[in-house]
């Protein structure tokens, strides 16, 4: 780029960061007046654990939830599956708060079409003004499940047990400022956290916090391989994670590194995304990508076995279920490189890896194309690293011992 170019495009670049600056600005100053505590806050909740009684039976746990629109998503989906697993194996009742909603509306029926077993739960909504808790009852266990949720659990000090149900670190959400300074507080709390992954884990006790960790399962009634893979193709088909407003996703690499794979390939590949509604118009994709929006969940499985190549960027601590469903379905993983993914991917043995550059992006995704051999090999390790994983349950009940044991 010359000079002149640098210039004529200057306008539009500084309009777009000071959007981006006003975006941040608002949301921060919003974060910051209604998550707050006080150093009473902190002493009360440290006396608190320090003085109840962790043994006994548990039969009762309030969850602290954020509002959610469905049921299905990665990590509401595991907060319920781990609430359902508790009432089938302990018979444990429970009570979902929800935070940021003045009246509960969809939520119970959602819930009870994801799990059924937990349709007699009771609900409370949480607006974020809230600080007072008198409505809601005394419960056994206390859980949060997202860092705003962590802060109504500090002063919720009606519960024997608080637990922080972490699947991400979540500072990472945020460029670094007020509002990862408010989610990177709450791992100060005192809570015990149950993490979603050992790099989790190690990542909470670095603050001083006790934690134990599952890692995650597949469903394997939705997820598995086709019951024949072609050796050849007259298309390839690549499947990507596309949320251009979910950051940590790196939305902006992926397209353009798929860009120069259907620059190569042209007709000889299909491109498809899912994961959320975008226009494909507004990130010049026409007749590049074919967007599917949000899939029902039980056809997703279907989708990645018809799929070469599955590339999923996470630039955050947490793995993402999407490359352990791609593994389940035959579909070969693409991924960043990151050390706390290293618990499951393995480059070249049951996966690709890549730098975080468009260009290594497309020449991995090309490699895994063009490459048969490897793409089989990779992808038979793969299955069989997913097939000596445990299973859910499994995982829940040697979290619970641990818990339990504390």
């Amino acid at each position: 780029m010359n000079r002149g170019d640098e210039g004529a495009n200057a306008p539009k670049k500084q309009q777009l960061t000071t959007i981006y600056l006003d975006e941040y600005g608002v949301d921060a100053s919003y974060f910051a007046s209604k998550f707050d505590f006080m150093k009473e806050d902190l002493e009360r909740n440290r006396l608190w654990l320090s003085k109840v009684s962790g043994t006994g039976t548990y039969k009762t746990a309030v969850w602290f939830i954020p509002h959610f629109t469905y049921a299905y998503y990665g990590g509401i989906y595991t907060i319920l599956r781990f609430a359902e697993f508790l009432t089938r194996k302990y018979g444990m009742r429970h009570t979902f708060v929800v935070q940021g909603v003045s009246k509960i509306t969809k939520e119970p029926d959602m819930i009870k079409e994801a799990f059924p077993l937990l349709a007699s739960s009771r609900y409370y909504p949480l607006t974020n003004e809230q600080s007072v808790f008198s409505h809601i009852p005394d419960h056994d266990i206390g859980f949060c499940t997202a860092w705003q949720t962590a802060y109504p659990l500090l002063k919720f000090n009606r519960v024997r047990k608080k637990l922080y149900f972490m699947q991400d670190f979540e500072p990472y959400f945020y460029p670094a400022g007020s509002i990862s300074g408010l989610a990177e507080a709450t791992y100060r709390f005192g809570f015990t956290a149950i993490c979603n992954t050992e790099a989790l884990k190690e990542s909470y006790e670095a603050y001083g916090g006790k934690a134990v960790h599952f890692s995650p399962a597949v469903d394997r009634t939705v997820f598995y391989p086709a019951d024949e893979a072609e050796e050849t193709k007259d298309k390839y088909r690549i499947i990507f994670y596309g949320r251009p407003f979910g950051i940590r996703n790196c939305f902006e690499l992926a397209i353009e590194a798929i860009k120069r794979v259907k620059n190569d390939l042209g007709d000889q590949v299909e491109i498809i995304s899912a994961g959320g509604g975008w226009k494909l118009r507004d990130y010049g994709l026409e007749n590049i990508v074919r967007n599917l929006d949000r899939l029902p969940y039980e056809k997703t499985g279907d989708l990645y076995r018809s799929c070469d190549v599955g590339l999923a960027l996470m630039m955050t601590r947490h793995t993402s279920y999407i490359p352990l469903e791609l593994m389940a379905c035959g579909c070969l993983v693409v991924t960043n490189r990151s050390r706390w993914k290293n618990w499951l991917l393995r480059n070249r043995e049951n996966c690709l890896l890549s730098e975080p550059s468009v260009s290594c992006l497309a020449e991995t995704i090309m490699e895994g194309l063009s490459d048969h051999k490897l793409r089989r090999t990779l992808v038979q390790n793969a299955y069989r690293d997913i097939e000596e994983k445990p299973g859910w349950d499994e995982e829940f009940e040697r979290v619970m011992k641990e818990i339990f044991n504390d």
